[in-house]
């Protein structure tokens, strides 16, 4: 029994030292691409949290005296169609494009990455059951129930319980099309660690199923939770995107990346400044998680070409 809890913890600490050495921020920091995206996004939220505070201007507020107008010193992104600011306006649609973004992320945490684990590690009918669950909602295209989510029930919530509801509504929405995936990159993984020598050893010495979810299989699965999730940040974003541009999405008074698109296209001809500045906005943050998520890719997985 103690030579069988020596070789567990030999091969534990041989795993741990394989995907730790010579550490993740170490070998993160070596992508320059990650890193600058990584800078990016923290200055971005960083915008989106304290920017409205420096420059005090009310989004919501009409300058009737200027509208449609291009960049001025009153107004160093010019306005929309009703005299808004357009950078205050970016502040406030940030806030609301990463919430929702964040809050699709933890549903989609939540949810898939836990039945993902008990798919993978007890199989058999659970593993069934939840992969016929994930299999009926992967039978939608892309972003089809998300639509038909918000279009169906999008007027009734906003009317009842209003614009923060409707958030919620739009970001569960676009959970629908994400959490199986999640459930399926952890099934993945989970069915390769559970045939690893060191949860093999695990279960020779009594340990019970809880003890080995807990300490060999959660750990290895972690870092490919937080890069998926990452990852499909990207989806998140653009999908609330694609549903304000199609007036599914987020209400006024409130705003977002998409609808700020959405709300400026008619008058690109106008003033094409204020198509630009959320276009090119919502680019960069794609890339800029696009890049984060490769490097973190790489860094958990170091083995990897």
């Amino acid at each position: 029994m103690a030579q069988q809890i020596l070789n567990l913890e030999t091969i534990e600490n041989t795993v741990r030292d394989e995907r730790h050495a010579p550490g993740f921020f170490r070998r993160l920091a070596r992508s320059r691409t990650a890193l600058v995206s990584l800078t990016f996004i923290i200055a971005i939220m960083l915008a989106a949290l304290i920017g409205p505070l420096i420059y005090g201007v009310d989004p919501t507020h009409t300058d009737f005296t200027s509208i449609n107008a291009p960049p001025s010193l009153a107004h160093p992104f010019g306005t929309d169609r009703l005299g808004h600011d357009t950078l205050a306006r970016l502040f406030a649609a940030l806030r609301v494009s990463l919430l929702v973004a964040a809050v699709v992320e933890t549903i989609n945490i939540l949810v898939g990455a836990p039945l993902g684990l008990l798919a993978g590690y007890f199989g058999g009918g659970i593993d069934i059951l939840i992969s016929r669950l994930a299999d009926m909602f992967f039978a939608f295209p892309g972003l089809l129930l998300a639509i038909l989510v918000a279009a169906v029930f999008g007027q009734a919530v906003t009317e009842q319980y209003g614009s923060t509801a409707r958030l919620v509504l739009v970001a569960g929405s676009l959970s629908l099309v994400g959490w199986p995936l999640m459930a399926r990159y952890v099934r993945g993984q989970v069915l390769s660690l559970r045939e690893r020598d060191f949860v093999l050893a695990a279960r020779a010495i009594g340990q019970s199923q809880r003890g080995i979810l807990q300490r060999h299989i959660l750990p290895n699965v972690a870092g490919l939770v937080i890069t998926a999730a990452t990852l499909d940040v990207v989806n998140a974003i653009v999908g609330e995107a694609t549903l304000s541009l199609l007036g599914l999405g987020i209400q006024a008074p409130a705003t977002s990346i998409g609808k700020m698109i959405v709300e400026a296209t008619p008058f690109l001809a106008q003033n094409p400044f204020l198509v630009f500045v959320p276009s090119i906005t919502l680019t960069l943050l794609v890339l800029a998680f696009s890049f984060l998520g490769d490097g973190m890719r790489r860094a958990f997985d170091p083995t990897g070409r």
